[in-house]
C-alpha cells in the first residue's frame, strides 16, 4: 500500500480552499520526511578491502500521480503505477547508494567482522552532517559541506532483519553463539581447532589399544602405560574449556 500522504483524501492533502494551517502541516510533513535518520537496507556490493558497501534504502517513495506526462515519465523510471490519474500513485525504485561505510564492531586493539554478501540486510544510520570530512582524516574536523541527513552520509550496520528472517535455531539464553560458515581465530588462522571431547576419546583409545598390545604378564612397559594412562585419567578433565565449546 502507499503511504498514506499519498491517499486520497488525506490530511496531507491539500485542498483547493487550503488554509494557512494546512499549508503549515503540509510544510511541516515535507521538513520531516526530509530529515533521514535510519531506514532498512539490502546489500548490493561489498567491498572486502575498504569496508564499503553499496547498498538499496528499502523504504520506498510513493508519489501522487495527477496527469499522463508524470505517470509516463515516472514509469520510464521504473516506477509501479497503481490506479490512474488525477488519482494514481507510482512507486519508485529503490534509491542505490555506493561506497557506504560498514560498521564493524572493532577498536584499535581489535574487531569482529563476517561475511557480507549480496541480500544481507541491516539498517542504514544517517549522519546529521556530512561524513566525507571525517572519514577522510580521521579526526574531530568541520564537516565543511552544508547538506544535512543526507543518505549519502549514511552507515550500514548489518544484521537487521525482517520478521520473514528469524536466526534459526533460536537464540541461546544461556552462551555467546558465533556461527558461520567458517570461524577464524585471527585474520592469518589457517590450523584447524581440535575438539576437545573427540581428541580425549582418541587419546583413551590409543591407550588402551597400547596397553592391550603388550602380551603376556605386565611387564616394565605395560607398567609405563598403566602408569600414564592412570595420570591421564586425573588430569585430562581441565583439558577441557566448560566455557568454549565447538560442533
Amino acid at each position: 500500500m502507499p503511504g498514506r500522504e499519498n491517499v486520497s483524501p488525506s490530511p496531507y492533502e491539500l485542498p483547493k480552499d487550503a488554509s494557512v494551517a494546512d499549508l503549515l502541516r503540509q510544510v511541516q510533513r515535507l521538513t520531516k520526511l526530509s530529515i533521514r535518520t535510519h531506514a532498512p537496507a539490502t546489500v548490493v556490493l561489498y567491498d572486502p578491502v575498504r569496508q564499503l558497501v553499496d547498498c538499496t534504502v528499502d523504504h520506498l517513495l510513493t508519489v501522487k500521480v495527477v496527469d499522463e506526462t508524470q505517470a509516463a515519465r515516472l514509469v520510464a523510471q521504473g516506477a509501479v503505477l497503481e490506479g490512474a490519474p488525477p488519482n494514481a500513485t507510482a512507486t519508485l525504485p529503490p534509491i542505490r547508494l555506493t561506497q557506504i561505510p560498514v560498521a564493524w564492531p572493532r577498536t584499535l586493539a581489535g574487531y569482529v567482522t563476517f561475511p557480507l554478501v549480496p541480500g544481507d540486510t541491516g539498517e542504514l544510520h544517517v549522519s546529521d552532517r556530512s561524513l566525507a570530512q571525517w572519514r577522510l582524516i580521521g579526526v574531530p574536523a568541520d564537516p565543511k559541506l552544508a547538506e544535512t541527513h543526507s543518505l549519502a552520509d549514511s552507515v550500514f550496520h548489518p544484521g537487521l532483519t525482517a520478521d520473514t528472517a528469524p536466526i534459526v535455531p533460536p537464540t541461546d539464553l544461556t552462551a555467546t553463539v558465533v556461527q558461520g560458515p567458517q570461524v577464524k581465530l585471527g585474520p592469518l588462522a589457517a590450523s584447524p581447532v581440535a575438539k576437545g571431547t573427540e581428541l580425549l576419546a582418541a587419546v583413551d583409545a590409543a591407550l588402551a589399544a597400547a596397553i592391550a598390545a603388550i602380551p603376556g604378564p605386565p611387564d616394565a612397559g605395560a607398567r609405563a602405560f598403566t602408569a600414564f594412562q592412570v595420570a591421564w585419567n586425573a588430569s585430562k578433565a581441565a583439558i577441557l574449556s566448560p566455557k568454549a565449546l565447538t560442533e
